[in-house]
């Protein structure tokens, strides 16, 4: 390929113009040289992709440095059990080396970053939005069978006091009398064995961390449980979704034996006996026609509320469960569909979704 000729492009000296020979090329083909401009440009580039993997890098540094940070955490937690210096079993009144240990700050914050990094799970430092830590008195109570596992209920919940009642082993730190009644004996087992010392917010909740009924597992909701809210209301039911329970309303007592045919026979059993169990429970005969709220016995109350009736209240409502010749699961269904009215709630207690998850969670971005 021969050159017709070789010159610089008049009044720009930092680009030279090659001319090819016009019988090889059409005079519209011109190639430009390297460009200072475009020798930046890549460079630029170039630096963006390596400081992009210098991040990157640093990033995946960082996730393998917390997570040998979380298994210590656990490898301790674990060895603090075996060596008993973390109980499972929390009274609300006590204070002792136990709960003191689970409620480190720098535990606590340690178990929030590698859970965040992690698992995507934030853990709640119990601190507001004021920036003020939160030093109102919690106690989450459980129910749960010896062969329950609530180890979740320590480690993710440090800023709460544990009261975990076993139901059918009477060798636990707390135990029920007998196993009957479900998660009712132990709710209201607590209740009479505290009724003089209770916490300011105390949160009723079954053994497992995840469920089918639950909308977020246990320890999210209990981190997120805006305590103001408990406070002010009395009652705080941990479900928003409104299905099972009010939609439709699960107990119509009075309802004709042509549609209870329809329904489910649990559900079925538990209106049946609904009436005469009001009666008792009460000492009132005028029973509302229907009873709603979203399933399934889980909830905060504080302890204003609890307060208001008196503790012989209490006492009844465990001597009926008790007694009672009701099967185990409609014994605790009733229950079920009472929690909210013995709180001081109207019988169907059944907020809008979005209304639930703003008011108990503090969370905006629920519009269903």
């Amino acid at each position: 390929m021969s050159f017709a000729n070789r010159r610089r492009v008049q009044g720009d000296t930092n680009k030279t113009k090659i001319v090819f020979n016009s019988s090889t090329f059409s005079p519209q083909q011109v190639v430009y040289a390297s460009h200072p401009l475009l020798d930046t440009f890549a460079m630029r580039a170039l630096s963006r992709i390596i400081i992009a993997g210098l991040i990157l890098a640093t990033l995946l540094w960082l996730r393998g440095q917390f997570f040998k940070l979380h298994q210590s955490i656990l490898a301790l937690d674990r060895l603090s059990q075996d060596g008993g210096l973390l109980s499972s079993h929390v009274h609300s009144n006590n204070t002792n080396a136990s709960s003191a240990a689970v409620e480190d700050p720098f535990r606590a914050v340690m178990h929030a970053i590698s859970n965040t990094l992690l698992n995507g799970t934030i853990e709640n430092l119990a601190t507001p939005k004021s920036g003020l830590r939160d030093t109102r008195t919690k106690v989450v109570v459980v129910a749960k069978t010896a062969k329950e596992h609530t180890q979740w209920v320590v480690r993710m919940l440090p800023n709460w006091k544990h009261a975990i009642y076993v139901t059918d082993d009477r060798k636990a730190p707390l135990h029920t009398a007998r196993n009957k009644g479900r998660e009712a004996n132990a709710y209201l087992t607590y209740i009479i064995e505290n009724y003089d010392n209770l916490p300011e917010t105390i949160a009723f909740i079954h053994s497992h961390l995840s469920s089918w009924h639950n909308d977020q597992n246990a320890a999210k909701a209990l981190q997120l449980l805006n305590i103001d809210f408990v406070q002010k209301n009395g009652y705080a039911n941990f479900r928003c979704h409104t299905t099972p329970g009010c939609d439709p309303v699960e107990i119509q007592p009075f309802r004709n034996k042509k549609e209870q045919a329809r329904i489910d026979k649990h559900e079925a059993a538990t209106e049946n006996a609904f009436a005469q169990a009001w009666t008792d429970l009460f000492n009132s005969t005028v029973v509302p026609e229907q009873i709603g709220v979203a399933c399934c016995a889980q909830f905060a109350v504080s302890r204003d509320q609890v307060l208001k009736r008196p503790l012989s209240h209490y006492i009844w409502f465990h001597s009926w469960l008790m007694d009672t010749s009701l099967s185990d699961a409609t014994a605790g269904r009733v229950m079920e569909y009472l929690w909210h009215i013995i709180f001081g709630q109207d019988p169907v207690y059944c907020p809008k979704v979005w209304q639930c998850f703003r008011n108990v969670y503090d969370q905006w971005d629920v519009f269903s």
